[in-house]
């Protein structure tokens, strides 16, 4: 089984030519290179691939680049790997508490409204996330190749099913090394929603775990009413949105 490694780093880019590519492969493209003043922030290493693979956010000229680099010569990602060497394991951040927006009599908004997107799911295909254009939206955050975040996305596939003649809609962003490795994890497990690469890195934008699965509620404001990794709290909180609505 693969499995993602979180953790958060932030360094400086050192003057090797080092360049950071949109997959894992060799012959992944390369989107960028790391030069002297460039700062790069570390966000996880991808553990079963051939060579060592960090996903990063290269910061350059002002403008943030998402991808991933290969090897351990950045001083950056030597630094991660030190500090990841030298501290305890570290515990996956819990998702929001959604129990106050599953039991209030009027859903509340628990974080920042979520952003309108676009952008083109893994088969190439356009993606557009707009919550005003339907009565409720599921967006799930998960990796793959971890059993029970896949879990997590098949259970969303019922749910959106139960209400979509409710105006449900759910969409997928997936944590993999690339467009190939996603599909080889979508293969076998037929999911009926759309679903993208978590390039953007949106799952830190709205504070969700992929590696445990976190799930999003969005009303027709674009409010995010309730976020967790438990399938029964993401049902009440749809079931009770709907009713309002």
């Amino acid at each position: 089984m693969r499995a993602l490694v979180l953790c958060v780093a932030l360094a400086v880019g050192a003057g090797a030519a080092v360049t950071v590519r949109d997959g894992c492969g060799e012959d992944a493209s390369v989107v960028a290179k790391v030069e002297g003043r460039d700062h790069v922030r570390v966000l996880h290493s991808v553990v079963g691939e051939t060579s060592p693979c960090y996903a990063v956010i290269l910061r350059h000229d002002g403008t943030d680049v998402n991808g991933y680099i290969l090897g351990v010569t950045l001083p950056a990602i030597q630094e991660f790997e030190r500090n990841r060497a030298s501290a305890p394991a570290i515990s996956a951040a819990p998702p929001v508490e959604p129990a106050t927006a599953i039991i209030a009599p009027v859903l509340p908004s628990i974080g920042a409204p979520f952003e309108a997107w676009r952008g083109f799911d893994i088969s190439g295909k356009r993606m557009e996330i707009a919550p005003a254009s339907a009565r409720a939206t599921l967006v799930i955050f998960w990796a793959g190749g971890i059993k029970s975040s896949e879990r997590l996305a098949k259970d969303v596939m019922k749910t959106e099913s139960e209400f979509r003649a409710k105006g449900l809609k759910a969409f997928g962003f997936i944590e993999a090394p690339g467009i190939g490795r996603a599909e080889y994890y979508l293969d076998d497990m037929g999911l009926d929603y759309p679903q993208a690469l978590n390039r953007q890195n949106m799952a830190a934008k709205y504070k969700a775990n992929p590696i445990r699965g976190t799930i999003l509620v969005i009303d027709s404001s674009s409010r995010i009413v309730a976020s967790s990794s438990d399938p029964k709290e993401i049902r009440a909180a749809v079931a009770k949105l709907l009713s309002a609505n």
